[in-house]
This record gives C-alpha cells, sequence and structure tokens, in this order.
C-alpha cells in the first residue's frame, strides 16, 4: 500500500512480518478538523514510544501480548491535509486490506473522525465507543464530516441500535434530542464508575457474538488521569476504571479497534501512556479471549 510510510521500531518493538500477524497497527496522523485543540498529527509516535517504555505482560492477565499475538505495525498512513475524503478513501482501503487478509486492524490516531472511514469495511457491527462527548451532531462549524460528527455520520450506514455509547457526558440539545429519539443506548461516567459489571452485562447481552468495532477516544478518561487530548472534559473514569472496562469489552468478538483524540503538544505523556497501557490491557484480553 503505497500511502503506508513505514515506522521503525512499531507498536510495543516487537514487529512480525506481516505475513506472520494476526493483529495489525496502523498510525493516522489525521489532523484537519480540529475546533480546539491541534496536534493530533504527533498521537501515532507517541503512544509507539509509550508502548516501548511498558511491559508487555500483563498482571491482570496473566499473558505476555507479544508471546500470544503476532503483531505487526505497517506503519502511518499519508495524509492529505485539503483533503478530507482521499484521506478517508485510504483508511477505508487500508483497513478493508488488513481484515481481507483475515488480520485485526488497530488504529492509532489521530482525530476521531478516522473512526467514520474504517468502519465501514465492517457489515453487521456493532460500534462500541468509549468517549466524553456523544459526537452526534448533524454538522459543525459547517463540516458534516469531522470529530463532533464522526457517530452520527457512522449512523448513516449503521441502525442506531448498533451504536452503544460509554462514558459519555457532554453534548448539546441537539445531540440529546436526537439520540433520544434514535433510543441510542448510551452510559455515563458516572455509571462507568459505580456500576461497570452492570454495563458490561447489558453489552455482552445485547451484542452476543456478533462482530465489534471498537472506539477509545482518550477524553473518556478523567483529564486529571488524560491531559494532552484535544477536548478535556471534566468527571470521568480513572485509568484503572477504564483498563477493567476493556478487560471485560475484549471478550466480545473484537474485529478491529482504534485509539483517537491524543494531542502530544498539550500532554506531559501521562496521556500518552494512558493509551498505550489500555491497548495493551485489551490485546490482553482479546488474547485471553481467543485461546
Amino acid at each position: 500500500m503505497e500511502w503506508l510510510t513505514p515506522v521503525k521500531p512499531g507498536f510495543g518493538g516487537f514487529d512480525e512480518p506481516y505475513e506472520r500477524a494476526n493483529v495489525v497497527f496502523v498510525g493516522v496522523p489525521l489532523d484537519i478538523t480540529s475546533s480546539y485543540r491541534s496536534g493530533y498529527r504527533f498521537g501515532p509516535a507517541r503512544i509507539r514510544e509509550a508502548s516501548a517504555n511498558l511491559e508487555t505482560y500483563l498482571m491482570a492477565a496473566g499473558l505476555d501480548v507479544f508471546e500470544r499475538l503476532n503483531i505487526s505495525d505497517l506503519g502511518d498512513l499519508e495524509v492529505t491535509p485539503t483533503d478530507l475524503k482521499a484521506t478517508g478513501e485510504r483508511i477505508l482501503r487500508t483497513v478493508q486490506k488488513i481484515k481481507g487478509d483475515e488480520k485485526m486492524p488497530v488504529l492509532l490516531g489521530g482525530e476521531h473522525t478516522l473512526t467514520y472511514f474504517a468502519a465501514q469495511a465492517f457489515d453487521d457491527v456493532f460500534v462500541v465507543q468509549l468517549d466524553a462527548h456523544r459526537d452526534l451532531r448533524d454538522e459543525y462549524l459547517g463540516d458534516k464530516i469531522c470529530h463532533a460528527t464522526v457517530m452520527r455520520r457512522v449512523l448513516d450506514f449503521l441502525p442506531p441500535e448498533r451504536l452503544v455509547q460509554v462514558g459519555v457526558r457532554s453534548c448539546s440539545k441537539e445531540e440529546a434530542e436526537f439520540a433520544r429519539e434514535a433510543k441510542i443506548l448510551a452510559y455515563s461516567s458516572e455509571q462507568v464508575i459505580d456500576d461497570a459489571s452492570r454495563i458490561i452485562a447489558e453489552v455482552r447481552k445485547l451484542v452476543g457474538k456478533a462482530r465489534v468495532y471498537l472506539t477509545i477516544d482518550l477524553d473518556v478518561l478523567d483529564p486529571a488521569f488524560a491531559p494532552g487530548v484535544a477536548t478535556p472534559e471534566p468527571g470521568g473514569p480513572s485509568t484503572v476504571e477504564i483498563s477493567r472496562l476493556v478487560r471485560e469489552l475484549g471478550k466480545l468478538n473484537i474485529c478491529a479497534f482504534d485509539v483517537v483524540e491524543l494531542v502530544p503538544p498539550h500532554d506531559d505523556g501521562t496521556a500518552a501512556f494512558a493509551a498505550a497501557k489500555i491497548i495493551y490491557e485489551l490485546l490482553a484480553a482479546i488474547a485471553s479471549s481467543s485461546k
């Protein structure tokens, strides 16, 4: 894929050849529609850097991720700053290629808009969104496709009953009314903190064995644990609480996932390391479920 630039070392530093991989990382330094903090384009590099400085043995799972999964990193996707449509087509074609080769795509963002393009590669999928914001505006600052409208655009090709929002605590009146009318299942940050086990049970019952695309916006975390994100929203769960959640979500039939909205120029490394740790916890859960 000529629109990918190799990056060495890749995620975690233990890079398998693509042919042997069952999990494939791609950096998507998409940084086009920011409405507050910009600098998403540095996100993939900082997550990779953090990943190389964390242990790959996950105590909660009792396994080393790289001993259980063959992981490859294809590097960073070429982004055309003046052409979101062309960039989106590259995202979609990349995910389709990885999926077609029967491997799991993992996207490192980059702004959340990338999920709209990546999720289109999957039919009959549930999208589970960990996010402080609902991202359900029909347009924002004149844009129909941007970080604030991404889930509304996902619903252009996905029925609303296949979207689950977890950790949300901020939206406009328009979004609240739309979500209520569409009957979108959502759980607040308070529910994540107070009753995560119930959320997991209900999501598991809803999803069953269907494929799940999991998208993790780092602003789902309280800013104390992820200060370097595009739009921080106070009142969120801790890294420990989100780690517990993804350990359980990883037991679903995950077909792909992304981690988005890291803005390194506003980060002291806290959010980058949180991102890498959450990814490791999710990979460990996926590895455990594939025994």
